[in-house]
């Protein structure tokens, strides 16, 4: 119940500092279960598809090297510690904090816009962001302060579970592993790390990622068993001719030297005589090999590779499972060594 000895200016000053606490709590807690999604190999909160994945995947899904949501928790409690405090200074500082925020929060919704690309959460965040600035001016011009000792520790539990509940739920729920991944792991001698790959050897990400890789698996040779799926993207002219020739080389005992060398060569090079060069020089039979480009069945492999990688949701290329973690896009060989030594530690390898 409302206070009836509060003057008007008490009661204005009152609901300006609860709508903005409330405001924060939301914004922090938002931002905090995006920080989980994009720790998670697989989205806890958000989709795996469409505008949140694209995001999460695009060059704005990080910034200085760390994902963007970590920079809207810290902000977010940057304000949220602004909004407990009292005087002019935490209100000066706070406005300060609130324009940058809002300059953010303004950017990112334009980015969203331009590419016709949207998260929920994401926007949330973000029109939560600006609005925040135009109470924060309201609080500066009203000098809203918490009301009470007992709003300040109500605000301060409020905010903490705003960001405590995704944190809590990121290690409580496991992560989902897709069906074939599972599967793939189970088929892997004990001691071991899997890696499911899909590929697209034209793709230049494709090709960035393998390059990254290569010292790792040099490193950790004999300790990993590494399942490669062929996704030739239909923008790329000999991504096909170029999956039907490493399929081949499998069948043939040379995939894996075939795969080296085909994301080693120039891409104008993956058409089906220059493919038939690379096996050779592996010391694959030409005649064996041509036969094997034209036989139904190395297609009929490709179409299941592409099933499988619906099967995982999978939308983008590069994409790499390494046990139970998903690295999609190319995310740099820093990433790459760090997933394959947790990978390594749990299966005691």
């Amino acid at each position: 119940m409302a206070d009836p000895d509060l003057t008007h200016e008490q009661k204005t000053q009152r609901v300006v500092w609860i709508i903005l606490a409330a405001l924060v709590t939301i914004g922090l807690g938002t931002s905090t279960a995006l920080l989980v999604d994009y720790l998670r190999p697989m989205p806890l909160f958000c989709s795996d598809t469409g505008g949140c994945a694209e995001l999460r995947l695009s060059s704005y899904g990080r910034m200085f090297g760390a994902p963007t949501p970590l920079f809207g928790v810290m902000g977010y409690s940057l304000l949220g510690v602004l909004t407990l405090l009292r005087g002019d200074i935490a209100r000066f500082v706070q406005l300060v904090a609130a324009m940058f925020g809002a300059l953010a929060g303004a950017y990112l919704l334009y980015v969203q816009v331009s590419l016709s690309t949207f998260c929920g959460y994401c926007m949330t965040v973000d029109i939560v962001t600006v609005v925040v600035l135009s109470v924060v001016l309201m609080r500066v011009r009203t000098e809203a302060d918490p009301p009470s000792p007992g709003a300040v520790v109500s605000g301060a539990i409020g905010m903490g579970l705003g960001a405590a509940i995704p944190l809590l739920s990121h290690v409580l729920v496991r992560p989902t592993i897709p069906a074939l991944v599972s599967e793939e792991m189970k088929n892997t001698p004990k001691g071991m790390v899997t890696i499911v790959d899909f590929v697209d050897f034209e793709c230049p990400y494709c090709r960035k990622t393998a390059s990254d890789f290569a010292p790792t698996l040099d490193k950790y040779k004999g300790r990993f068993r590494l399942v490669r799926k062929e996704v030739p993207l239909h923008m790329h002219a000999h991504a096909r001719t170029a999956a039907l020739a490493e399929c081949c080389a499998e069948t043939l005992g040379k995939g894996d030297a075939m795969a080296d060398a085909l994301m080693s060569v120039p891409t104008a090079e993956l058409t089906e005589d220059g493919c038939t060069a690379a096996a050779t020089s592996l010391g694959i039979d030409e005649h064996a090999f041509r036969a094997c480009l034209g036989d139904p069945k190395t297609a009929e492999h490709l179409e299941a590779d592409d099933r499988d990688f619906r099967a995982v949701h999978g939308h983008s290329l590069p994409l790499i499972w390494i046990n139970d973690q998903m690295i999609e896009g190319a995310q740099g060989p820093e990433k790459l060594r760090e997933a394959m030594e947790k990978a390594l530690t749990e299966v005691g390898g």
